[in-house]
């Protein structure tokens, strides 16, 4: 700091007598002169630029060198010094300047400036503006600060070097996460044949009101021979028609997964469906080799154009930066890209050579009723099942085909095993073809039953259409009402009126049977005008047959506001247009008290019934457990209401209990648990100790922390079933900075309804240092602001360590290993040096006390020597 404080100092005292001493005529068509004085002066842009510049100084403020700050900036900018012209664009290629000093025309965006000579010095080798003008001209915003001998320009985050920085730190991000990924541990699959479990749990208390009758469901989830096992069941309590276990709502399943296996994949035993356009569900048992978890991966598609020499493209999915290239002399892109069911939005950003810029966008939909080209599925289910209340065995196939990328067929059966005269086999036909990316048909044929057709038009953010219609046949089974036909239109579109979003939905649906048509219409809005939110239902309904016609029009209207923030009442009238009256009206509200609890109340008059009913709910929210308190009040009775539910985990490996307030049943669990790994094998020895406070990240879970700051345990909740999980671990979440994960990604399977344990490896991190210096004949001096970096060579991680301005390099965390350390090629290039030696080895033993590696020594010198 002090060293800084004489520097200053001096440059000042310097400046000073200078500018008291000496002039420069400078001359500028026509003859103006100029007390004008070269000195040095620090650039700033925040986030983007520190440098010094030679600009001019005329005793109270700088011109500044127009091409030099522009080129710094990246903004196009083409110099002539012999004809006294420099031109360019700003930002945009619309955004033309010019400045013709031979002239005296200055021109831009379009428009003449007044040439004013004293704003502007032509020097040999660059135009020189007064910071004024500059500023007035383009629209920016720099200050010069004599004191500190400093220009600050406040940044927009439109210039082209702050946009190309963003660029180039989200390009390193993603190379740094592809790298990280390479580390990746995968765990052995542990198939569990008796662990419990989970227990999701609702309990109901009528103490007033319900003839005292009180409930409870319990549903139990564990792992039994290998596979997954649900059970469910309820009763009743308070009076003489109560059960404690009511048979008919008792449930199970046992579902066994067949890992890496394209014939079998899964058998499932309990209340199964086979799927498909004769789907049931029956109580028997499947066979199918349906993938497990539901496919996320469609195909890869390859995306190439032409676009130019020089120009950097990125290829963004759904908004997140997947791939970056520079195009060579052919100007030609390409990418390989993976495309996934749903919607993907893909977009290219192509940045010029001079700042141009253009951007390409594709939204690719791909439907779950399509399954990869060449890709088969079936599944066979048999069980027993109710027909028209009549319990009868069946045997029911479905089976579907890829035939290309945009279309899939398939072939669904229903065997009834005791056969009779309404009883007959029946066998169905599907398809489901992508006509273009936003449209999709799908059609199901059913002799003696069915035939159906669908359609459905998706236009992301403005328009959503699906349309049906289905012909019946005669079938006393499956269409026991006598249906004729059935035609339905449903309408979305989510629209922006005004700068307001406005949902705009509409339904129609005709049905045909033998002696009569009815019509049910749906259409409402919603409007979100902060603070207003006002939502529109209507409801048209005519029901024609022999004997009568019945016609209804009702509406609904919702009125929300959150002006009154203490309590953001809401308001609902209902109406019935037939009657021309209204029919019902109330209000609600509720109060959040503290962080976990709400209190709402609510009235609601009915007109025909000639009643009122008040309710008062209390809601708390718990981390274990929901708890919700009911009254409600007519105008003849009182009633109140308890519930209850949460879930209860089991950890048979740690042997403790995990309660929450959400489900659990057939979602798994995960605890990572780090271990001091003195003898570096990998394996949780006697000896060795656990550890606390070690942090994970893992996609799509739900954390939850126990303990204090030093004993700190994270436990993930809400993991899918038997789906495969990148554990990422936090190395740096340790209390101990000496302490570090061997491996930084894990790859488990998670197993439902039990809690999986993911030991990691912790060791005693080593110490390295170096330096880089300069070598000029015989001296040598340290180099600063060096790349280094420190290569790990069985696992193909880098690590990067900046040089401080001595040359010297520090890095603490480093694990057992074979390591590679040198300096960036780039950087050595761009200066001009080669490096002895070009790369240094060394090795990193295991020890319990870590190591400390030095002498990892550079030097540089000129390529020219």
């Amino acid at each position: 700091m002090l060293k800084y404080s004489n520097l200053h100092l001096l440059l000042m005292l310097t400046l000073t007598i200078m500018v008291s001493t000496e002039k420069i005529n400078a001359q500028v068509y026509p003859t103006t002169e100029l007390e004008l004085e070269e000195i040095v002066i620090s650039f700033e842009v925040p986030k983007a630029i520190v440098t010094d510049m030679f600009v001019m100084y005329d005793g109270n403020t700088v011109y500044l060198p127009l091409v030099k700050v522009f080129t710094l900036l990246d903004i196009n900018v083409e110099a002539n010094f012999l004809t006294r012209k420099i031109e360019g664009f700003y930002l945009t290629k619309e955004r033309r300047f010019e400045f013709d000093l031979a002239k005296n025309q200055i021109k831009v965006f379009g428009e003449e400036i007044p040439f004013l000579a004293s704003n502007y010095y032509f020097g040999e080798d660059d135009l020189y503006i007064k910071l004024d003008a500059i500023n007035q001209i383009f629209n920016l915003n720099a200050d010069f600060d004599f004191t500190l001998l400093r220009v600050f320009l406040r940044l927009d985050e439109d210039f082209p070097i702050y946009k190309k920085l963003k660029r180039r730190i989200a390009r390193e991000k993603l190379d740094k996460e592809e790298i990280a990924l390479k580390d990746v541990v995968d765990i052995q699959y542990s198939r569990q044949y008796l662990s419990g479990g989970t227990l999701d749990w609702v309990l109901s208390a009528n103490p007033v009101g319900g003839r005292n009758k009180h409930y409870y469901n319990l549903r139990f989830g564990g792992m039994a021979l290998g596979g997954d096992l649900q059970l469910s069941s309820g009763g009743s309590v308070g009076d003489v028609d109560s059960k404690l276990f009511e048979t008919d709502q008792f449930n199970y399943k046992w579902h066994y997964v067949f890992h890496n296996n394209k014939f079998i994949s899964q058998a499932e035993v309990g209340d199964v469906a086979g799927g498909g356009a004769l789907s049931r569900t029956v109580t028997g048992g499947m066979l199918t080799n349906r993938p497990q978890v539901r496919r996320k991966f469609f195909q890869s598609i390859l995306i190439n154009d032409f676009i130019g020499p020089n120009w950097e493209v990125e290829l963004y999915v759904d908004n997140k930066l997947t791939d970056y290239m520079m195009t060579e002399s052919d100007g030609m892109y390409e990418f390989s890209t993976d495309i996934y069911y749903g919607s993907s939005d893909i977009e290219l950003r192509m940045y010029g050579p001079n700042g141009e810029y253009q951007t390409k966008e594709h939204i690719a939909r791909v439907p779950y009723s399509l399954i990869p080209k060449g890709e088969f599925e079936y599944a066979i289910a048999a069980g027993e099942g109710f027909e028209n209340h009549t319990k009868k065995n069946f045997v029911q196939t479905n089976s579907l085909y890829g035939v290309t990328h945009n279309i899939t067929v398939g072939v669904s059966s229903e065997i009834p095993l005791a056969m009779d005269e309404d009883s007959k086999p029946l066998i169905g036909f599907e398809a489901t073809y992508q006509i273009i990316g936003n449209m999709t048909f799908n059609t199901a044929l059913i002799p003696s039953y069915l035939n159906r057709a669908r359609i459905n038009y998706s236009l992301p953010s403005v328009l959503n259409v699906n349309a049906s219609f289905s012909k019946f046949a005669l079938n006393p089974l499956k269409n026991p009402l006598d249906r004729k036909y059935s035609a339905q239109i449903a309408l979305s579109s989510p629209l922006k009126i005004f700068g307001q979003n406005v949902g705009v939905r509409y339904n129609v649906t005709y049905d045909k049977y033998e002696i009569s048509t009815s019509i049910n219409m749906n259409y409402g809005f919603n409007i979100s005008a902060n603070p207003f939110y006002i939502t529109y239902i209507g409801q048209y309904k005519i029901n024609n047959s022999a004997f009568h016609i019945d016609n209804s029009i009702a509406s609904q209207m919702l009125f929300s506001t959150n002006i009154i923030k203490f309590i953001r009442p809401q308001f609902r009238v209902n109406y019935n247009h037939s009657t021309s009256e209204i029919e019902k009206y109330g209000f609600f509200f509720a109060k959040r008290i503290f962080r976990t609890s709400q209190v709402s109340f609510s009235y609601e008059r009915n007109n025909r019934s000639q009643s009122n009913t008040f309710m008062v709910t209390v809601n708390l929210l718990k981390s274990f457990a929901d708890f919700t308190s009911r009254v409600l009040k007519n105008d003849n009775a009182v009633s109140y209401n308890q519930m209850q539910k949460g879930s209860i985990r089991y950890d048979s490996q740690n042997n403790s209990f995990h309660f929450d307030r959400k489900n659990a049943i057939g979602f798994g669990a995960a605890v990572v648990k780090p271990f001091l790994d003195d003898n570096y094998n990998g394996v949780m020895d006697n000896d060795e100790e656990y550890l606390e406070g070690l942090r994970a990240k893992i996609k799509g879970a739900r954390v939850n922390v126990t303990g204090g700051t030093t004993q700190r345990k994270y436990f993930y909740n809400n993991l899918r079933p038997y789906e495969d999980y990148t554990i990422q671990i936090d190395k740096y979440s340790l209390d101990n900075p000496m302490l570090k994960p061997t491996h930084e990604n894990y790859k488990v399977k998670i197993n439902p309804n039990v809690v999986t344990s993911i030991k990691v490896p912790i060791v005693t991190a080593s110490e390295l240092s170096g330096k880089v210096e300069r070598q000029l004949g015989s001296i040598k001096t340290g180099l600063g602001g060096f790349k280094i970096y420190v290569m790990n060579l069985s696992k193909e991680t880098l690590i990067e360590l900046p040089t401080f301005n001595s040359g010297d390099f520090y890095y603490l965390g480093l694990i057992p290993g074979s390591y590679r350390a040198y300096i960036d090629k780039n950087e050595l290039d761009k200066y001009g040096y080669v490096s002895d030696p070009p790369y240094i080895d060394f090795e990193i033993k295991p020890l319990a006390g870590g190591s400390f590696i030095e002498n990892i020594n550079f030097v540089l010198s000129s390529k020219s020597n």
